[in-house]
Formats: C-alpha cells, sequence, structure tokens
C-alpha cells in the first residue's frame, strides 16, 4: 500500500511526500533496496541533493546487485561536483548492468557534468 502511494505522490511530483513514504517503509523493511532508492530520489528532486547521497551511500555495500543504486549516486556525485566519484559509481553501475545503464544514461541530464568531464573515459557519448 504504501509503495502504491509513493507512486501517486511521485506522479504528482509531491516529492515531501515520497521522501516519508519511503522512509516509512524503510522503517518497516529495510531490506527493501527500492525504499532507499525512493528516498533519496525524493531528496533529490527536493534540491538535497547531498542528503539524498549520504542517505544512499551506506546501503551501497547491502544491495550489491542493485545497479539504480550506484548508478543514482553517480547522478547525486555529478550534480555535487564530484566528477571523479560520480566516474567511478557510474562504472560499478555499468559492471552490474552495461545495457540498462548505457540505455538510461545517455538522456540522464542529471549526468551531464558527468559527460562534459569525461571526454570519452568510458565511453563516448554524442549529442
Amino acid at each position: 500500500m504504501l509503495e502504491i502511494r509513493w507512486h501517486i505522490y511521485a506522479k504528482e511530483e509531491n516529492w515531501a511526500a515520497c521522501a516519508g513514504i519511503a522512509e516509512a517503509i524503510i522503517l518497516i523493511d529495510p531490506n527493501r533496496p527500492d525504499a532507499w532508492i525512493h528516498r533519496s530520489f525524493a531528496l533529490h528532486e527536493l534540491k538535497r541533493t547531498q542528503e539524498a547521497f549520504d542517505q544512499l551511500l551506506p546501503v551501497s555495500d547491502r544491495f550489491p546487485k542493485v545497479w539504480t543504486i550506484p548508478y543514482n549516486l553517480a547522478c547525486y556525485c555529478a550534480q555535487l561536483g564530484r566528477l571523479e566519484d560520480g566516474q567511478e559509481w557510474f562504472k560499478k553501475a555499468m559492471a552490474i548492468d552495461e545495457h540498462t545503464v548505457k540505455e538510461l544514461a545517455i538522456d540522464d541530464s542529471d549526468l551531464k557534468p558527468l559527460w562534459d568531464s569525461m571526454s570519452g573515459t568510458l565511453w563516448k557519448r554524442t549529442d
């Protein structure tokens, strides 16, 4: 039920409600990686990107097969100007699911600072 509410509020871009709902899911079941991802995504959308990063980082080792966690950490690093860290997180996401990550990353504006700094070090992006 909470998951459905999160998606409804996300569709309405009510990110404060989304952050609260995700926090409740984490309290109920901290073994759900999607809840951690949802909370940080909502925080990022609220322009609280450093907090989004800080809240997601501790679970990056807990869910090593979930590509979305290092991908989102790469996005947050890119937005925070931490480009070398962003490249490392991006490489980790690619190692988990290269096809999906490439498909999403090419149009992800959150990663633009990373693309601008990379000059083809991971893979060449053309605009």
